[in-house]
């Protein structure tokens, strides 16, 4: 039998910037504001030159699911995408601390825990961000290789960084204005797609 080829969610650590508009797209399409705390993917800062945005891993045995005491958490067999019953879900925050990748939130206004599920193959996310850092691999063996080749550039980049610093060469701003009217572009486009009236609950099954 063929094994199901899933399509897993990457973010490229060397590309993205940390402007925050993933978060605010997902949260206009599945809160109907803009709100990052009802995101459902999530920008960390490791470092001030390094960016990352998390959203659900697919795990292969997810510790989410059978943490749950309440059966609200269901895996599908077709895409790894983690289903939520908002109808079972009582909040108790299980699966929160189960999640070793921090990908699961809180929603208080509709009771239960919110997970990303890729959107049915078309995130938001994946195409408001400004730098294309977002995309889909065919693989965790990809992620890992991509992820191994980024730590092997950012020595590299390091380096030259500290020197082109050490010789008065480096200009951090090269860039950015180009970067920031992307942003802008892409920002528009989001207030462009708002429909008030917003905030309202959503209770019906992710």
């Amino acid at each position: 039998m063929e094994k199901t080829a899933y399509k897993f969610f990457y973010v490229n650590p060397e590309k993205c910037i940390g402007c925050n508009l993933c978060e605010y797209a997902c949260s206009l399409k599945k809160a109907g504001e803009f709100n990052p705390l009802k995101s459902r993917i999530r920008v960390v800062r490791m470092h001030p030159f390094i960016n990352l945005a998390l959203v659900c891993k697919l795990c292969d045995h997810p510790p989410c699911v059978t943490s749950c005491p309440r059966d609200a958490l269901t895996q599908s067999e077709e895409t790894r995408v983690i289903r939520v019953y908002n109808e079972k879900c009582d909040g108790c925050g299980w699966c929160i601390e189960a999640c070793p990748y921090g990908a699961i939130r809180y929603d208080p206004d509709i009771g239960a825990v919110v997970i990303c599920d890729l959107c049915d193959g078309k995130p938001e996310c994946k195409d408001v961000c400004p730098v294309e850092a977002i995309d889909f691999l065919a693989s965790e063996k990809d992620i890992g290789e991509r992820w191994v080749e980024a730590y092997r550039r950012w020595i590299e980049e390091s380096g030259k960084f500290i020197r082109l610093a050490e010789k008065g060469d480096l200009d951090v701003f090269k860039e950015s204005t180009a970067t920031i009217e992307k942003i802008d572009e892409k920002l528009r486009a989001l207030f462009e797609k708002q429909q008030p009236p917003l905030g309202k609950s959503k209770k019906e099954t992710q």
